[in-house]
């Protein structure tokens, strides 16, 4: 799309890319979900990772899929990050933030937005066309996916623009409600600078991330794609512990698919996590 339309939605990720560089604060805590897990086993490990993604907890996320040694190195990065961000990242943060949290932003946006989405409309049917060929040749020649994953990875994405193809996502209606949960992310955010940032602990600085969690949530769900229905569809099974090494079987449902997926997890420090 134009830029007007792209605007409201870099923005939030420009913000969520800032923010994990420390800011972490939602609604609910996993830890009260996690604490019923048997973690020491690697499916009770991969469920609060489950848990922390559906309570928006970055914290806790990155306990749950971090080493020990892993999550005290990245509180340490975050730390000396936080000192020196570029001015051109600061005057980026104080554009976006201030066109998000201005009085109005909502009709402002809007007021961008619209006349680009007939045309965006009219041009999306022949973007979904080339787009799925083009996809799915990426997938296959990438040397990033793992093989036996680009059949889902192929699936997934077919999912998606089958879903964008019959739904109206370009309707005023809609972008209005996606903006609008932007704009209301920002606000929760309470920040204006990322000199803000050299203020904050690392704690303060995951709950920013959480807040910026949810709200991504929020802007998909304007979209009707819940991200909470596939946290909440995953199953596992078939699992298998051989020493510090284990595989299972993972299940989810995403836009009225079902996806199958090997897992492969590894103990490291004595908390098993994902092999990447």
């Amino acid at each position: 799309m134009k830029n007007q339309i792209k605007l409201f939605t870099l923005a939030l990720i420009f913000t969520l890319l800032q923010a994990c560089g420390g800011d972490s604060s939602s609604g609910s805590s996993a830890s009260n979900a996690i604490a019923k897990l048997d973690t020491s086993k690697p499916d009770g490990a991969l469920m609060s990772v489950v848990e922390s993604l559906k309570h928006n907890d970055i914290k806790a996320l990155m306990q749950a899929s971090m080493s020990p040694e892993m999550y005290e190195k990245a509180v340490a990065e975050f730390e000396n990050a936080k000192m020196s961000p570029s001015e051109s990242d600061k005057a980026q943060f104080a554009q976006v933030m201030g066109m998000l949290t201005s009085d109005g932003a909502v009709d402002q946006l809007m007021a961008m937005a619209t006349p680009q989405l007939e045309q965006a409309r009219a041009q999306l049917p022949m973007m979904l066309m080339m787009g799925k060929g083009m996809a799915s040749s990426a997938i296959q020649t990438s040397t990033e996916i793992p093989a036996d994953q680009k059949e889902t990875a192929t699936k997934a994405i077919n999912a998606i623009m089958d879903f964008v193809g019959e739904n109206d996502i370009l309707s005023e209606e809609v972008t209005r409600k996606a903006i609008t949960a932007a704009v209301d992310t920002a606000k929760s955010l309470n920040m204006k600078s990322l000199d803000e940032l050299q203020n904050m602990s690392f704690d303060d600085a995951m709950n920013k991330a959480s807040i910026v969690m949810g709200g991504v949530k929020n802007i998909m769900n304007a979209y009707g794609i819940s991200l909470d229905d596939v946290l909440n569809s995953i199953d596992v099974s078939d699992v298998q512990t051989n020493g510090d090494t284990a595989t299972m079987k993972m299940a989810y449902k995403f836009l009225g698919e079902t996806f199958n997926q090997d897992v492969k997890m590894v103990k490291k420090d004595g908390q098993w996590v994902a092999d990447k």
